[in-house]
């Protein structure tokens, strides 16, 4: 179990719009974060690693015998992020969460079952875990550990929803930005520039079709996504390199790109202004921000950030208080169990190799040495039969203190 080691950077220790600044940027190319994730295992000497890159969240789960040091911080982050600006590296320290062991375990479940999450009961996190462990699953990254530990986190992730009530009416980070931007109460003809087409975009067009909106013009890089997202919402769809030439107005800026640097500059937005005044509203769900700060400073928005959504998730906390303790509940019941779990494999993995090697080494040393005699005095048939017996009874002595070791902790395991 203390092999089992987790770093973290969530809106729990840093600015939700800082956490991008340390996400590798490799990250948006999955064959080079693939490389890179290996050239890390190989450097700091990690067995196994899981990766995991959302909008609040940026957490590696090892398995290794190195102890995690400042130090160790420090050039593991140097390593992934060539590019980290200084400031950050130098704060890096401040803004990271470490666990071990039993706890790493913890924090591992809690945030599969949403407890971790800014939006406490939402579900999303579960999906980006698996497919944050399938990724590193299917590149090679991960190992029986990690596996084991998976194969419990998903299964304690889903007795949570199922036997608490922290999912009820879930809100996530996207919604909660909907909630905000509709209580404006916005005419009908509201015009919305939708830049980007992912599934947060995706999720946010949809809201405000159920609400009654209409008009919709999508930008994004790939002109089939934006188009895919404009046939749903009955939308217009460009590419992303059209939006300098835009010049057709707008009252709301919804936008989320995986960009790492500002989208929308203060030349960018007033080209797109085409000369319109008043107040505009711009919802930026992207981490890092889409837009930069001077747009903010230097123009009449009405600014809805993820970051400033934290009241409104602290709101949602509070509904669910009396969930989040039953959910506490059955998260630190499976850690428990996974650690029975970890000795049985434990277990398993050592009479697997052990027990066969030796049952084999004292067949060969009956047969070559000890009744070697007897056994030469026999004739063909008989040495044939004694031989289809040994073998038998290799095979059913090597079975028999597997099977008693596993029913042994199986009973630990499942016992009230």
């Amino acid at each position: 179990m203390n092999s089992f080691k987790l770093l973290t950077i969530t809106h729990k220790t840093a600015n939700i719009n800082h956490i991008g600044q340390y996400i590798p940027s490799v990250n948006q190319n999955k064959e080079d974060l693939a490389t890179t994730l290996h050239q890390v295992k190989a450097a700091f000497d990690i067995d196994e690693l899981l990766y995991l890159a959302t909008c609040n969240r940026l957490t590696f789960l090892f398995v290794t015998d190195q102890e995690i040091t400042d130090p160790f911080i420090i050039k593991l982050f140097a390593m992934l992020h060539p590019g980290i600006p200084k400031a950050c590296l130098g704060g890096l320290l401040n803004v990271m969460a470490r666990y071990e062991g039993i706890d790493c375990i913890d924090h591992l479940f809690s945030v599969a079952a949403s407890l971790d999450s800014l939006v406490i009961g939402e579900r999303e996190i579960l999906r980006q875990l698996r497919t944050a462990y399938e990724f590193c699953h299917q590149h090679k990254l991960t190992g029986d550990h990690i596996r084991l530990a998976m194969k419990m986190a998903i299964p304690t992730a889903k007795e949570v929803y199922t036997h608490t009530k922290i999912g009820e009416n879930s809100v996530s980070v996207v919604s909660l930005a909907m909630r905000a931007l509709l209580q404006k109460n916005l005419p009908a003809d509201t015009r919305f520039l939708i830049i980007g087409a992912g599934q947060t975009n995706t999720t946010a067009a949809k809201i405000l079709l159920q609400n009654g909106y209409t008009q919709f013009c999508i930008f994004n890089r790939s002109l089939s996504n934006a188009e895919a997202l404009a046939k749903n919402v009955n939308g217009r769809a460009f590419e992303l390199t059209k939006l300098p030439h835009f010049r057709e107005g707008f009252d709301v800026i919804v936008t989320c790109t995986g960009a790492m640097e500002s989208v929308i500059s203060c030349e960018l937005y007033e080209s797109i202004l085409a000369g319109e005044a008043g107040q505009k509203t711009i919802v930026d769900l992207a981490v890092p921000n889409d837009v930069h700060r001077k747009v903010v400073q230097n123009f009449d928005i009405d600014y809805i950030e993820v970051e400033k959504l934290r009241f409104l998730a602290a709101q949602n906390m509070e509904l669910r208080k009396k969930e989040v303790t039953k959910a506490t509940v059955i998260v630190e019941t499976r850690v428990e169990e996974f650690d029975l779990l970890l000795r049985k494999r434990k277990v398993e993995r050592a009479m697997t190799s052990v027990i066969p090697r030796k049952i084999k080494d004292i067949k060969a040393r009956a047969l070559g040495s000890v009744f070697q005699k007897e056994i030469a005095a026999m004739d063909e048939e008989s040495q044939k039969t004694l031989e289809r017996v040994v073998n038998y009874l290799e095979k059913k002595y090597i079975g028999i203190p597997i099977t008693v070791a596993k029913e042994a902790l199986d009973k630990e395991l499942f016992e009230d």
